[in-house]
């Protein structure tokens, strides 16, 4: 099996009030196609969509796991998970026009995960592994980490761009 560093167990972004819940979640998937995080045929899953529709407002559960290969040997996950609350549809003024959006409770939570040995070709306690990761590429796992830290906090960052904007 691969082994997993977690390299940024959960970042949480959490927002209340009016916003656009379809095109925040176009937004980030297209972030993800355009990174290599988001093709379905690939290398993306939506690992749980589960819609709850309530008299106070729809309850959303939607997992993504989008994961890009770097080496024979690395790959990088990023995990999203969405949890939205009472999200209902409301018709609002936006610069003189009439638009529809969500109004409601959402919070996402990130995490990023270097993956070693992704094709699994030596076994978890092989010795040529463990001179391979600890002399040969050393240097090389702590710069992944770093690129997948980044990567994820820039995601993170568009997102909460993207909710400001579109707050009314």
């Amino acid at each position: 099996m691969p082994d997993q560093i977690i390299v940024v167990p959960a970042v949480k972004l959490k927002w209340k009030g009016i916003f656009d819940f379809e095109g925040l979640y176009k937004k980030m998937k297209f972030w993800l196609e355009f990174q290599g995080y988001g093709d379905e045929r690939k290398n993306f899953r939506e690992e749980k969509y589960v819609e709850q529709v309530k008299p106070t407002g729809n309850i959303y559960e939607i997992v993504w796991k989008g994961e890009k290969n770097i080496s024979d040997y690395f790959s990088f996950i990023i995990k999203i998970t969405f949890l939205g609350l009472n999200i209902e549809q409301v018709e609002t003024q936006k610069e003189g026009k009439k638009v529809k959006m969500s109004k409601g409770e959402i919070e996402i939570k990130f995490t990023a995960i270097l993956v070693k040995n992704r094709q699994n070709k030596w076994k978890p306690d092989s010795f040529i592994k463990k001179i391979y990761e600890n002399f040969i590429s050393r240097d090389r796992i702590e710069e992944y980490k770093i690129d997948i830290y980044k990567k994820l906090y820039e995601l993170h960052d568009e997102v909460k761009a993207y909710l400001d904007l579109s707050r009314l």
